[in-house]
């Protein structure tokens, strides 16, 4: 008999509070009083869903449950050197040699591929079960089932390019591993590496970020893809931030307009993330890209704020391009990426001092002020919580502007009362949320 309890329990420890008061609400309908703080104050309600669910449910509410913070259009990028476990196979012949269904993987995996053929492309609908523990008896027991994911993977038979659409990273790597050691495919990933011959001409910038800026800004708008940044998060080795991760917020505007972007790319930081405000053939939508890997090294690439299908395609097919050539090539354009840093560099040296300690005064100041009325706002009123957010994340802007680089005590009671998450995700999709946290 399953223990639907057992199951909840599981899924509840590892999806963040905010979405399992959703699913209690989608459920019973339930709104509570007042906004519970931790896990444990919802925790029986959660677990008396299983009066509700019923058995031949279960994997698709884990699904449901765990998928709920994937987002866009997300990619992971990946070459195949040839297509020999292709030759002298008929389309029907491939679709049943890597249609696979419940296929036991790594102990604690199951998977199971759906493949279809059209032209030069084949796309799988995947679904990867994980468990808790392995099968002793060599049976799938669902008593131990703790997520259930889903993901499509195309391979590109003209460009051998095989792409993961998924964006939760430990998956990927899951179906990675299994594509190339269970078909036998030979896979392996794009990755950002630094060109000698190049890296002398940049001085003390950071070869990994001058090859992103050169992405966005000279590859990408020269196949007709125009981008303004909207923030950017870096690597500082710890000069503000526990964890050595800074955000840096743009607003949305030129780069060189961010007094602290400059600085942290002339001292030598690493992009780890942006996200831009893109334009492609008149339509507006935004694009997240993470660096992803041990080494920091892997672009994964989201494509977000739009629903049209045909601009999604033809972005990705865009932006996977010029990876895959930034990966074989380095800089693209050496000549206007040494004018971009010039500028920036420029920037962080010619600090106005006067200017800017009257607006860094004037910004802490209306913070402060805003802090101070704090026992007079309602933490539970959603306009209140909105508008302070969007305080926070115009004043965050400002600041970082003008390259303020401290922490603001009254900054961080906001951040607190507003229930933002002050430390920084770099990746949401791959954020597990702890009964501790």
């Amino acid at each position: 008999m399953v223990n639907i309890q057992g199951v909840l329990l599981r899924v509840l420890k590892r999806i963040p509070k905010e979405d399992a008061i959703e699913i209690i609400h989608e459920k019973t309908g339930w709104v509570p009083e007042r906004k519970p703080k931790k896990k444990d104050d919802i925790k029986d309600r959660f677990l008396a869903l299983a009066g509700i669910i019923a058995e031949n449910e279960i994997e698709d509410f884990v699904q449901m449950a765990v998928m709920r913070k994937s987002l866009g259009l997300p990619a992971y990028t990946y070459k195949v050197s040839n297509l020999n476990f292709l030759n002298n196979l008929s389309d029907e012949q491939i679709v049943s040699n890597y249609s696979v269904e419940n296929v036991a993987f790594r102990d604690i995996y199951s998977i199971t591929t759906a493949l279809s053929i059209s032209d030069r492309l084949l796309a799988f609908d995947i679904r990867l079960k994980e468990y808790e523990s392995s099968w002793l008896t060599g049976v799938n027991n669902v008593n131990s089932l703790s997520a259930v994911f889903t993901a499509k993977i195309t391979l590109d038979r003209d460009s051998k390019v095989l792409t993961i659409y998924n964006g939760n990273h430990e998956v990927q790597e899951v179906l990675f591993d299994f594509m190339s050691q269970f078909f036998h495919w030979p896979m392996s990933s794009y990755r950002l590496k630094e060109f000698p011959n190049q890296i002398n001409e940049l001085g003390s910038v950071s070869f990994k970020t001058a090859l992103l800026l050169d992405l966005v800004t000279n590859r990408l708008s020269s196949r007709g893809i125009n981008s303004t940044f909207k923030e950017i998060k870096f690597y500082t080795g710890g000069r503000s931030k526990k964890d050595g991760i800074r955000d840096v917020a743009i607003g949305g505007r030129a780069l060189l307009a961010s007094q602290l972007a400059c600085e942290y790319i002339t001292i030598g930081s690493d992009i780890i993330f942006f996200n831009t405000d893109m334009v492609y053939n008149g339509t507006e939508f935004s694009t997240k890209v993470y660096l992803k890997g041990s080494s920091l090294d892997i672009l994964k690439i989201v494509i977000v704020d739009t629903d049209d299908e045909e601009v999604r395609k033809e972005s990705m097919d865009i932006i996977q391009s010029e990876y895959i050539d930034m990966c074989n090539t380095g800089i693209k354009d050496m000549e206007e990426t040494k004018k971009l840093i010039n500028s920036i560099a420029q920037k962080y040296l010619k600090k106005d001092q006067l200017i800017t300690r009257a607006i860094e005064e004037n910004t802490l100041n209306s913070i402060a002020m805003i802090s101070n009325l704090l026992d007079k706002l309602n933490d539970q009123d959603e306009i209140v919580i909105e508008s302070l957010r969007n305080f926070i994340k115009s004043n965050q802007t400002v600041l970082d502007s003008i390259g303020y680089d401290s922490n603001d005590e009254n900054l961080s009671k906001l951040i607190e009362f507003a229930g933002m998450e002050e430390l920084v995700v770099i990746d949401e999709e791959d954020y597990k949320e702890t009964e501790e946290e």
